[in-house]
């Protein structure tokens, strides 16, 4: 019984959250189309709208602070002399963080090549295995993981990613995309965003598990020496 009403809340918040990504969609291409009938400040909505997403994105991939709003303005700007090109095939946004995506790759390989050449050094690694997480990591209490501690410590753990690692679990597990946007605004194949999805979390589950088995060591400490 409650497994059916565990299903039945999962499938019910999944139909909300797909009702709402087709309303959200359908809303964007109305936009495009305004602007392309000539309403050019109808685009403004689609900045503000974005605009959080796009340049946290951005930061994300780059790591230079100073960079990131001339790259923000030439996202929109590449995006809105592209907007004739926009089939609507796909999303708005998935189209939208394409443009960023492939912007901040052209700056990365002009003024930081060995970022994008080194991505994909986790996956070159022969010495690495996959194993699950340790009981201390499964057992961490939520407000542990919400704590701004634990924020800052999982922050790192994804800035240490490579490149490629980096800004696919960012795209996956932060902005929500599925599999096959995150291919689309990789221009990968699926089986290898998963590889590198699979390997990015993986890695960040290692940098934590020993902070979360110190902090819980640290907790079980404290509260023996409260009852002595």
């Amino acid at each position: 019984m409650v497994k059916r009403a565990a299903l039945h809340l999962l499938t019910c918040s999944s139909l909300r959250v797909s009702a709402d990504r087709v309303e959200i969609m359908d809303e964007d291409r109305e936009i495009v189309a305004r602007v392309v009938d000539g309403d050019y400040d109808a685009f403004e909505m689609l900045v503000e709208k974005y605009q959080g997403r796009i340049y946290r994105h951005l930061r994300k991939m780059v790591h230079d602070n100073s960079q990131v709003e001339d790259l923000l303005q030439e996202t929109f700007l590449s995006a809105y002399r592209g907007l004739h090109g926009f089939a609507g095939s796909s999303s708005f946004a998935t189209w939208l963080f394409r443009i960023a995506t492939n912007t901040a790759l052209m700056f990365l390989r002009k003024n930081h090549p060995e970022v994008v050449e080194f991505s994909d050094e986790i996956g070159n690694r022969s010495d690495i295995h996959f194993v699950p997480a340790s009981p201390e990591f499964i057992s961490t209490p939520l407000d542990m993981l919400l704590s701004q501690e634990g924020k800052r410590k999982l922050e790192r753990a994804i800035d240490s990613l490579p490149f490629m690692y980096r800004t696919v679990l960012v795209l996956r597990d932060v902005e929500g995309f599925s599999l096959e946007e995150v291919s689309r605004i990789m221009e990968s194949s699926i089986p290898a965003v998963k590889s590198r999805l699979h390997r990015a979390r993986h890695s960040v589950r290692e940098a934590l598990n020993a902070y979360y088995a110190e902090r819980n060591t640290s907790s079980k400490r404290s509260a023996s020496g409260h009852h002595d």
